[in-house]
């Protein structure tokens, strides 16, 4: 037969289980004030008093509850929760530490000490915490969910003598920790659906060249998100990079950079923006050929006024070999300037009575990034001769410091071009057109012959030399013929090929000689030659 103190006892449990947490304080007082040394009363109503949130009260019974049995591991986890709660971590991890010592067993007393322990930079106990706490229950998804985060934030401080992986960023990761995180992890979406752990998984597998499973993972996100959750565009860009292999993490932080670089068809560039374009779009080439986001940026970007100059001048020979496909496009004349427009009509006037046919006014799109500013280009198309382009293009007010004047070598006037070109059915391509300002030769060039004439003869002297050496050259190599274009396309990829040879003898003399690099550097040679070979060896480097 039950007691009357066990019956009030009773009642108190059954409203506990109930949830009237207010209830049951009043048979539980009623019981203390009649037996205050019993450890399960105080127990009993300390749980009853946190529900409550009466902390202070809550903390005064555990604190009697351990003076009476100081062996209670359920009374130390409470009231190490509360000490957490008031920002008492020390206090917490000591009564952790008792309950562990007490119960080495007890997987949950473990685990709440590891994240205590993780929050207060001890990863390397938490971890051995977690790892008994795994093997006491390997269920328990959130332990090794745990250890895979303490092992992943070790990697990121590797020792010196570490096997190192780097990523484009130039941060630093030790190979063994992150293939333990990854087990882990592995491990822990393996025993709970986890849509973040699958997305560290394809991040870890990524840094350690396992773009396959990295792909498998972010799949597996993609799936489990809706085609309008605003996350879906981010982890498609991962997967896409993962899938791109070694070079799509390198291309993707290439592009971040070229990002940065804006719209180059919108409205010219200054110098200035064109002196750190150059410097970008440097960084970028460094990333694409291997180098970390910080190295790339600070070999590209400028310390001083000199370094900037020469940056500049080594990024436009650079060009000469690395120019994009020109993206021609057709063009409405009138939304150019007028000293182009006026060019183009006088050009016109003179070249359609020696046989030329107007095809259309074009822009090259991609090309205009390059330049920095906006292009009208006249096309036309001779039945004997090829193809010919005319255009006019204005240097760029140089500033105080100059620029400019080095770039062009002190010539400050609109550069009005006509340039013939006719590709023969060897693959041979004669060019003629005026010097200007280009100090840049290709008569070693073997399937790219270029004849500047003098300056001041005009469109109808350059268009008549190129007659004359066409006829010359068929009349050398009978059978040979002019591959005439009669489209845009066509055009372009003309253009396309005659840039691959160009490119071609570029790099077989290092890009630059040193009577092209004087005839661009006049007075300022000395100054700047030594700089802008430097600046071109970076550049070029494998």
């Amino acid at each position: 037969m039950r007691s009357d103190d066990q019956i009030v006892f009773d009642e108190a449990r059954q409203l506990i289980r109930d949830g009237d947490f207010g209830g049951a304080l009043i048979p539980l007082e009623a019981l203390i004030a009649v037996h205050p040394r019993s450890a399960a009363l105080r127990w009993h109503r300390s749980r009853c008093l946190r529900a409550l949130d009466r902390d202070a009260e809550a903390i005064a019974d555990l604190d009697t509850v351990l003076a009476l049995k100081p062996d209670y591991v359920p009374a130390l986890v409470a009231r190490a929760e509360l000490a957490e709660a008031e920002d008492a971590g020390d206090e917490a991890i000591a009564l952790l530490r008792r309950a562990h010592a007490i119960d080495a067993g007890d997987a949950d007393v473990a685990f709440r000490l590891a994240l205590l322990l993780a929050d207060h930079g001890a990863s390397d106990e938490a971890i051995a915490l977690l790892t008994r706490a795994i093997a006491t229950d390997p269920s328990r998804h959130e332990a090794w969910r745990l250890r895979a985060d303490l092992r992943h934030r070790l990697a990121s401080t590797p020792a010196d003598d570490a096997d190192v992986v780097s990523d484009p960023l130039g941060m630093r990761y030790d190979r063994a920790q992150l293939e333990a995180a990854l087990a882990d992890y592995q491990a822990t979406v393996a025993i709970a659906d986890d849509l973040r752990v699958d997305l560290r998984i394809a991040d870890i597998a990524q840094r350690l060249g396992r773009y396959e499973e990295a792909v498998v993972h972010g799949d597996a996100v993609l799936a489990r998100l809706g085609v309008d959750d605003p996350v879906r565009p981010h982890v498609q860009e991962l997967r896409d990079r993962a899938a791109a292999g070694p070079d799509g993490e390198r291309e993707h932080y290439a592009r971040m950079i070229e990002a940065a670089l804006g719209e180059a068809g919108g409205a010219d560039r200054s110098l200035q923006d064109d002196v750190a374009h150059a410097a970008l779009r440097s960084a970028a080439d460094q990333i694409r050929k291997g180098a970390d986001l910080s190295s790339a940026l600070e070999t590209s970007v400028p310390e001083s006024p000199d370094d900037a100059s020469a940056a500049y001048i080594a990024h436009q020979i650079h060009n000469l070999a690395h120019e994009p496909p020109p993206g021609l496009e057709p063009a409405v004349a009138s939304e150019f300037p007028g000293y182009q427009q006026r060019h183009l009509t006088a050009v016109r006037r003179t070249i359609e009575p020696l046989g030329y046919v107007h095809l259309t006014d074009a822009e090259a799109k991609n090309l205009g990034q390059t330049l920095g500013q906006r292009v009208l280009i006249g096309l036309y198309v001779h039945p004997q001769y090829g193809t010919a382009a005319a255009y006019a293009m204005r240097p760029k007010w140089p500033g105080l410091l100059g620029f400019l004047a080095l770039f062009l070598t002190g010539k400050w006037r609109a550069q009005r071009m006509l340039e013939c070109v006719s590709r023969f059915a060897d693959g041979t391509f004669l060019a003629t057109r005026e010097a200007g300002a280009d100090v840049f030769e290709y008569g070693a060039a073997e399937s790219f012959h270029l004849e500047k004439l003098a300056n001041g003869g005009g469109p109808r002297a350059v268009a008549e030399r190129h007659a004359a050496r066409v006829r010359e050259r068929l009349a050398d190599l009978p059978g040979s013929a002019v591959d005439v274009p009669t489209t845009l396309d066509a055009i372009e990829g003309q253009w396309i090929e005659s840039n691959q040879l160009k490119a071609e003898y570029r790099r077989s003399i290092d890009y630059v000689t040193d009577a092209e690099l004087r005839g661009l550097l006049g007075k300022h040679y000395d100054r700047y030659a030594e700089k802008v070979r430097a600046r071109l060896a970076l550049m070029t480097a494998e």
